[in-house]
Order: C-alpha cells, then sequence, then structure tokens
C-alpha cells in the first residue's frame, strides 16, 4: 500500500487518495455525514436511491443506464448506513480504469457523477413526485422486510431497547409512518441543506494520476457550504443500574437471545479498545471461542453463537439461535464464559487464534475494490487516522493481562429473546 494522502478542499469536505495498483477499476465514493436524529432519518434514508434515479441531463433511470454504459459499463449506486449515532449517505460509482481503454474517461465519469449528486431532476421547485413515490414504496419494503431476518432483528431490538433514550436506538432506513408527511419540495430543500452544512468526505481508490484526479475533483465538486453542523463524538459511557429483560413472540422456529453489554470503552484508548476487540474475539469470535465450544459444541445448545463489539458505542453484544427450552441454561453458560474471560482463563490458543482471526480479517480489506475506501472514511470519521498495519501492530500486542484489565468493567445492561 503505498501512502494516502488527504486534501482538504473546502469547509469540511476532505478528499482522500488512497492509491493501489492491483484493481483494473476505480472508485469514488462520496460519504456524507448526519447526526442520526428522529426527524430526519426517514428523509435522508429516502435520498441515496432517488438522487441516483434521475438528474437534470439523465431525467430517467434508461438514460443513466445508457450513460454508464458509454463509460465502459460504469455502475453507481447509493446507500444509507448507521455508524455509531451517525447516518451516513453514500453514492459511489466505479469505472474501468484509463490503463486498459483506448481513451481517458475519468473526466467524463466525474462530470457525470457530480450532475447526479448536484443537479437532481426536479418538477415545480421539488423532486419529481412520481421518484418520490416510488422510492417512498421501495423504502415502506425495505422497512417492513427486516423481519425477514429474525437474527437482525433481534438485534435491532435489543438496541432499540438498551439505548431507548440515546440516538443510537434510531434506524437508519427511518419510519414507515413518517413516509406521508414527506413532500416532494420538502425533500429537496432537506437535501439542499445536507450538502450544505454536512461534513463531506470523497474518496478516491485505484490506479490514478494523483495530479489529475485533484484537479477534476476540484474542477466538478463545488458545493455551496455554510453553517456546517458539528457532530459530536457517541457517548460510550452509561452506568447499568438494573438488566433490562425483554422477550417478545413471533411465530418463529428457532429463538433468537441478544445480550448486550456496557464496556465503557472508547475507541480511541488503543490501551483498552484493542484488548476489547481480541477479548471479544475470544469469547465468541468463531469455532476457537469459549461460546463456541463451550455452548455449542459441548452442550449442543445453539445453531449458532457469537459476540461482537458496537466499536463507536462501546457495545459489546452476543448473540445466539437457541430453542425455547434452553433459554436459561444458554443465558447462565454465556454470563460464565464472560467470567473466565474476566478472570484470566484464557489459554495460549485461543488467544493466539482470536489474534490470526482479527489479523487475517484486517488484511483482507484490501482484497476487493471498496474495502480501502470505507476503512479509510471509517478512521477519518472517527478521527483515529490509523492504518490497518497499525491495527495489526496493536492486535498483536494484546496480552492476557490487557484483556482482564478491561474485562471486569463490561456489565450486562440487557436481554432480548425472540421466541415463538
Amino acid at each position: 500500500m503505498e501512502d494516502i494522502k488527504k486534501i482538504n478542499l473546502d469547509d469540511n469536505i476532505n478528499l482522500t487518495l488512497i492509491p493501489v495498483k492491483k484493481f483494473k477499476s476505480n472508485l469514488v465514493s462520496i460519504y456524507i455525514q448526519r447526526l442520526l436524529d428522529r426527524e430526519e432519518t426517514t428523509k435522508n434514508a429516502l435520498l441515496p436511491t432517488l438522487i441516483t434515479s434521475g438528474s437534470k441531463m439523465y431525467p430517467s433511470a434508461r438514460e443513466i443506464s445508457n450513460k454508464l454504459d458509454d463509460l465502459y459499463g460504469s455502475s453507481m449506486f447509493g446507500d444509507v448506513g448507521k455508524r455509531g449515532e451517525r447516518q451516513v449517505i453514500s453514492f459511489k460509482i466505479i469505472n474501468t480504469n484509463e490503463k486498459y481503454l483506448d481513451e481517458n474517461i475519468f473526466n467524463d465519469v466525474i462530470e457525470f457523477f457530480n450532475e447526479i449528486i448536484n443537479k437532481p431532476l426536479l418538477v415545480d421547485g421539488g423532486f419529481d413526485e412520481k421518484y418520490v413515490n416510488i422510492e417512498k414504496e421501495n423504502l415502506k419494503t425495505r422497512i417492513q422486510a427486516r423481519i425477514n431476518d429474525k437474527g437482525r432483528y433481534a438485534l435491532e431490538r435489543l438496541f432499540e431497547e438498551m439505548c431507548s433514550d440515546e440516538r443510537y436506538s434510531i434506524s437508519e432506513y427511518g419510519y414507515e409512518e413518517d413516509l406521508d408527511k414527506i413532500s416532494p419540495q420538502d425533500l429537496y430543500d432537506h437535501y439542499k441543506e445536507i450538502l450544505r452544512t454536512s461534513p463531506i468526505d470523497i474518496v478516491v481508490e485505484g490506479d490514478f494520476d494523483e495530479a489529475e484526479v485533484v484537479e477534476t475533483i476540484k474542477k466538478n465538486f463545488t458545493f455551496e457550504r455554510g453553517n456546517i453542523i458539528d457532530i459530536p463524538r457517541a457517548d460510550y459511557k452509561k452506568e447499568v443500574t438494573e438488566v433490562k429483560e425483554i422477550k417478545e413472540n413471533m411465530d418463529i422456529t428457532q429463538g433468537k437471545l441478544v445480550m448486550g453489554y456496557r464496556t465503557n470503552i472508547d475507541y480511541n484508548d488503543v490501551d483498552k479498545y484493542y484488548p476489547l476487540v481480541v477479548g471479544c474475539n475470544v469469547l465468541g469470535g468463531g469455532p476457537h471461542s469459549k461460546m463456541f465450544i463451550n455452548i455449542r459444541e459441548k452442550e449442543s445448545l445453539c445453531y449458532y453463537i457469537y459476540s461482537s463489539v458496537e466499536k463507536y458505542k462501546g457495545i459489546l453484544f452476543a448473540s445466539a439461535g437457541i430453542e425455547a427450552q434452553n433459554y436459561e441454561k444458554t443465558l447462565d453458560l454465556v454470563k460464565q464464559q464472560l467470567e473466565s474471560l474476566k478472570a484470566g482463563d484464557i489459554s495460549q490458543e485461543e488467544i493466539e487464534n482470536s489474534k490470526i482471526g482479527l489479523i487475517n480479517s484486517m488484511k483482507s480489506i484490501g482484497d476487493s475494490i471498496g474495502g480501502m475506501s470505507d476503512f479509510y472514511f471509517s478512521q477519518s470519521m472517527g478521527k483515529t487516522n490509523q492504518t490497518v498495519e497499525e491495527i495489526i501492530d496493536n492486535v498483536a500486542k494484546v496480552s492476557v493481562e490487557d484483556i482482564v484489565n478491561i474485562a471486569g468493567d463490561i456489565t450486562l445492561d440487557t436481554i432480548y429473546f425472540l421466541s415463538n
């Protein structure tokens, strides 16, 4: 990996250049950050697919598709996600590297991308109502479909209950009951406000000429800016006064148990955060982990079981698919595995296998185009600015003693169980 370069283009608009020679494509990503807000999350969720469905010059999906074909089969898409207490709207376009073509197309690609982002299709001072209604229906379907993945649904319900008085409980996909209140004019006004006030990151990944990329991006991407919002660090500290236990019923064949723990650890504190990550992997990071071996293999109590860390909120959670009659026993055994971790009952094999798994995962970030873009945006967003190599070094240095030092403060906050 060559040096990553960051350039400030305007008021809180940053350009990150990631030179990678192994891909035959170049990727340009735009990330727009918003603070998760119940009043605007549904509007934000509508925007990515709406913006990419039509523009002033290319007013239909067919014309956009034809233009992408003209650009040697380029592809473009938009999405929305949640990172801690931030809602991130993203737009991406991927095109064939000019080295494999008989003409230079990067400037045309960026001109087209800017047309899509900055010159949306308007009717009577608002977005085209026809497209807005289509995207409302699509978003409604997406919101309703979350129930289809019962494991993911249970995890979302855990966070809603566990963080009920925190922004993290807000859905990045918005709420069905809000859709009818959103007009094409209001949505367009909101979009203009987003472009004017939000932190924006533009990330270019691939094999490119740096000077050409910088000049092309500066020439095309111009935004009217003012009153840039300040997005505070998500609050990661919370004292647990009592454990919440929520049980819900649904017509399902397999129960879903999710347990949420407060760690009160800041991801910027490398002396605590990486022991937490490694410790979580020892607990439930794969076939080598305590929960997998002692609960799934030895006791045959679950169909799957794992643990993970929500980086920005400092929340550790354990998730398992179980039969309803195994609820109490599984609950007790998960608690036992964590107590074992706190006591330092960690073999050399367990910690080494956990480190190997995490390090291999980090090394694979650059295996496909887009991985490094998302990684370096996350580093920039969190103001950590660590490289993959630095993170690998931090993981490799973690000892059993380091894990014990942080594990004692891990506290159960909420238990959620979905069953029939």
